[in-house]
């Protein structure tokens, strides 16, 4: 059960999407709202406050309760501050440094926003990769982000965990409708084909974090969130 979700504000037209996912993610899980914008010691933050006070207007017109704060410093290090102060369930932070940002203490979603004129996907790709773990937090996170955008839902597996099968049973009870296909191992040239062929607009995958060996030779998932082929979302369950 979400008790405190994170929002991290910057002056980014591409983060907007986030916002809007955030505050009715907020809204449905009853959560209450942490607003942040984290600066540094001389540069400009006009607009980024701005956009914060906005968030704050909407957020308390559908009746979220809502916090917000304006940090001067080192981001990651304030970030981790406040989320193991506030304790912090569920983080909306910006792309920047995502490796770092995976080591933080909470659940991470962030995006990459390719085309603005998508924002409200009507056929939604969930990718799944290798051992299927926090089963219920995803069926959740999942749960959540169908009845924002009330599109179809789609599903790839790449592994042969199986768990999977329960994964299925509790999508099934939460009478969520979507299409499921099982592939033995991940491809980059995989995942375009489902999209361009099902027509999603939106990818939904979890990351992790990553090993040297392959911070160093790099991955076929490294290189859909740095080319995906649509707007993109990952999640990182906190262990």
């Amino acid at each position: 059960m979400l008790k405190k979700i994170l929002i991290e504000i910057d002056s980014k037209i591409t983060s907007e999407f986030l916002y809007h996912y955030a505050l009715k993610y907020a809204k449905i899980t009853k959560a209450e709202l942490w607003l942040g914008l984290f600066h540094k010691k001389g540069k400009p933050f006009q607009k980024a406050e701005s956009i914060l006070k906005k968030l704050f207007l909407e957020a308390e017109k559908l009746n979220i309760e809502v916090q917000g704060f304006i940090k001067e410093g080192d981001r990651l290090k304030e970030l981790k501050n406040i989320i193991n102060k506030e304790k912090i369930d569920l983080a909306f932070l910006s792309m920047e440094n995502l490796n770092k940002l995976l080591k933080l203490p909470c659940s991470i979603v962030t995006s990459k926003i390719i085309n603005i004129g998508k924002i409200y996907p009507k056929r939604i790709l969930f990718i799944l990769k290798g051992p299927i773990t926090h089963l219920k937090e995803k069926i959740q996170f999942i749960e959540n982000l169908s009845e924002i955008f009330q599109a179809k839902i789609y599903f790839n597996y790449f592994g042969g965990d199986k768990k999977i099968e329960d994964f299925i049973s509790l999508l099934k009870k939460q009478d969520l409708r979507f299409e499921l296909e099982i592939f033995s191992k991940f491809s980059y040239k995989l995942v375009i084909f489902q999209v361009l062929s099902k027509k999603i607009e939106l990818l939904v995958t979890e990351t992790k974090e990553r090993t040297f060996l392959e911070i160093f030779k790099g991955t076929e998932m490294e290189k859909l969130i740095k080319n995906p082929p649509c707007n993109i979302i990952l999640f990182k369950a906190h262990p």
